[in-house]
C-alpha cells in the first residue's frame, strides 16, 4: 500500500509540473502572439558625474512622469534613467527586440546634449569632463545614429529632445550656441525643446517648462500630433515669458494621435457641455476652440479648466448648476440638442439664418472627421461628398439613415459617438473619470511658432482637420 501510495504521489506531482510548465507556455503564446502595437523609449538624466555638468533635478522627473502617460495610452515603456553610455547601449538593445513588432515608436530624452561640428550628441551621465571635443563626444549617443536606427518608411518614429541646457564647453569653431538641423528619417517627427541659437530653462517646478506642457497635452483625446505640438509650443512659451518656443522636423506620411479612440460616457460628455454653457468665460474659450477643433475634444479641452476649478474649491464651495447630472442616454442626448442649439443655431427658435446654418454643416462636418468618416474640406458647403461621408457612418454603425441634411439632432448623435467608426483605430481606453482630471490651459488663436512648410504629408488617415504643417526647418549649429 505504501508503494502505491508514493507511485500515485509522484504521478501527481508529474502531472503537476507538466501541466504547470505546458500552462505557462500557454500563456507566453499567448503574449507573445499580441505584442505591444506602440513603442516608448523615455530617458531622463539628472546626475552627472562630471562637476562640468550641470546637475538637472528634472529631466528624472521628466522621464518618469511621461513613462506613467505613455503607459497609460497603451504604450509599450521602456524608461531609463541616470543612463551611462553602457545603459544607453543596454536600452536601445532591448527596444531592438521589440521594434520589429510596433506601429510606431517614440523616444523621450530629457538631459545634457551638445552639437559638435554639425553633428548632435546625447550626453550619458558618466561623459568625463570636457577636455577635448573628442573626450567629450567618445562615449556620447549621435541624434542621427538613433533616427537611423529606429526610423521606417513603415512605421511612424517620434522623438522628443528635452536637452537644450547649458553649454559645458564654451564657443568656438566647432561648438555654438543654438540646435544643430537634422537628417529626418522616413516617416519620422524630431521636436526640440526650442528653438535655433537658444538654451531652455531646466524648470523651478517639478518639470521642464516644455515637458510640463508636453504632460498637459499628451493625454487629451483626440488631438492629433500637430495639434499637440502647437499647444505645447504656444504653452512652452507662456511659461517662459516668450524665451522659449519649442522646434520640430517632420516627414510623416500620416498623422498620428496619442489617443485615437476612447471610450467616454455619453452623460458626463453631455453635463460638461452644460457646465461650459451655462459659464459665460467658459463658453467663450470653447467656441475659441472651436476654430480649430471637432466640437467633443474642444469640450473635453474646456471641461478641463472648469474639473480643475471644481476640485480646487473649498470645502462648502456650492455646487455646479442644476442639470449636470443625467440618468440616461436619452437624457443626455436631449440636453445635447438644447446646448447645440444655443451654441450653433442661436438663442431662437425659428429657423436660422444662411450663416448659422452653414456653421452646423461645418461643425457636422468636423464630427464626421473625427470619427473617420469625412475626409474632404471642411467648408460648411453640405453637399454629395457630406452625404457620401453620412452614409458611410450610419453603414458602419450598422443604423439606418434617417436624414441626409444637417440638423441639431444629427450633430448631437455624432457628438455623443467616441472613437473612430470609420477606420480601425489603435484602441486606447481613458477612463471617463480622468479624462477632464488633469488641467489644460485653453488653446490660443493661431499657431504661434509656426514655420513654411518642409515636410512631406500624405492625406491623414484620421478624421481630423487638415492639420497647419509644423514642419519648419531647424536653424544649424548649437549646443542643446
Amino acid at each position: 500500500m505504501t508503494y502505491s501510495f508514493f507511485r500515485r504521489f509522484a504521478a501527481v506531482l508529474l502531472v503537476a509540473f507538466f501541466g504547470s510548465i505546458s500552462a505557462q507556455a500557454a500563456v507566453e503564446g499567448v503574449l507573445a502572439s499580441k505584442p505591444s502595437k506602440r513603442l516608448a523609449i523615455v530617458i531622463g538624466n539628472s546626475h552627472y558625474q562630471s562637476a562640468r555638468l550641470q546637475h538637472l533635478t528634472n529631466a528624472v522627473n521628466d522621464a518618469t512622469q511621461l513613462s506613467e502617460s505613455l503607459k497609460r495610452l497603451n504604450f509599450d515603456v521602456l524608461t531609463g534613467l541616470d543612463l551611462s553610455s553602457n545603459g544607453f547601449a543596454k536600452l536601445f538593445d532591448s527596444a531592438d527586440r521589440k521594434v520589429a513588432a510596433a506601429s510606431a515608436v517614440v523616444i523621450f530624452y530629457a538631459g545634457h546634449g551638445v552639437q559638435v561640428q554639425g553633428e548632435n550628441y546625447l550626453l550619458p551621465v558618466d561623459t568625463p569632463d570636457p577636455e577635448t571635443l573628442e573626450k567629450l563626444t567618445a562615449g556620447a549617443v549621435k541624434i542621427n545614429d538613433i533616427i537611423a536606427r529606429f526610423s521606417n518608411r513603415e512605421r511612424q518614429t517620434f522623438i522628443f529632445l528635452d536637452a537644450c541646457r547649458n553649454n559645458p564647453v564654451g564657443k568656438g569653431a566647432s561648438v555654438m550656441d543654438g540646435l544643430a538641423q537634422v537628417e529626418v528619417g522616413e516617416n519620422t517627427f524630431v521636436a526640440f525643446a526650442t528653438q535655433p541659437g537658444n538654451i531652455t530653462a531646466d524648470g523651478s517646478g517639478d518639470n521642464s517648462p516644455f515637458t510640463t506642457a508636453l504632460l498637459r497635452n499628451v493625454e487629451i483625446p483626440g488631438l492629433s500630433i500637430s495639434d499637440m505640438m502647437i499647444r505645447v509650443r504656444n504653452e512652452t512659451e507662456a511659461l517662459t515669458a516668450g524665451r522659449q518656443v519649442p522646434w520640430d522636423q517632420s516627414n510623416l506620411r500620416e498623422q498620428f494621435y496619442f489617443t485615437e479612440q476612447q471610450v467616454l460616457d455619453p452623460a458626463q460628455l453631455s453635463a460638461s457641455l452644460s457646465r461650459i454653457l451655462s459659464d459665460p468665460a467658459a463658453k467663450k474659450k470653447l467656441q475659441v476652440e472651436l476654430a480649430s477643433n471637432d466640437l467633443q475634444t474642444a469640450v473635453l479641452i474646456v471641461g478641463q479648466t472648469l474639473r480643475s476649478a471644481e476640485i480646487s474649491a473649498p470645502p462648502g464651495a456650492s455646487p455646479g448648476p442644476a442639470g449636470t447630472q443625467l440618468a440616461s442616454l436619452e437624457g443626455a442626448r436631449q440636453s445635447v440638442v438644447s446646448g447645440l442649439e444655443t451654441l450653433i443655431v442661436g438663442e431662437s427658435a425659428a429657423e436660422p439664418g444662411p450663416a448659422k446654418a452653414t456653421d452646423l454643416a461645418r461643425s457636422i462636418q468636423t464630427e464626421l472627421r473625427r470619427l473617420g468618416c469625412y475626409r474632404m474640406t471642411v467648408d460648411g458647403d453640405w453637399g454629395k461628398r457630406s452625404v457620401q461621408a453620412l452614409n458611410d457612418y450610419y453603414k458602419n454603425t450598422k443604423r439606418s439613415l434617417s436624414a441626409t441634411e444637417p440638423t441639431v439632432e444629427l450633430l448631437s448623435d455624432l457628438f455623443l459617438h467616441s472613437g473612430r467608426v470609420c477606420k480601425d483605430p489603435v484602441i486606447v481606453k481613458v477612463n471617463p473619470a480622468k479624462v477632464v482630471s488633469d488641467a489644460a490651459s485653453p488653446r490660443k488663436k493661431g499657431a504661434a511658432g509656426r514655420k513654411p512648410s518642409t515636410s512631406q504629408r500624405s492625406p491623414s488617415s484620421r478624421p481630423a482637420a487638415a492639420p497647419p504643417d509644423i514642419s519648419g526647418g531647424i536653424g544649424i549649429g548649437g549646443v542643446f
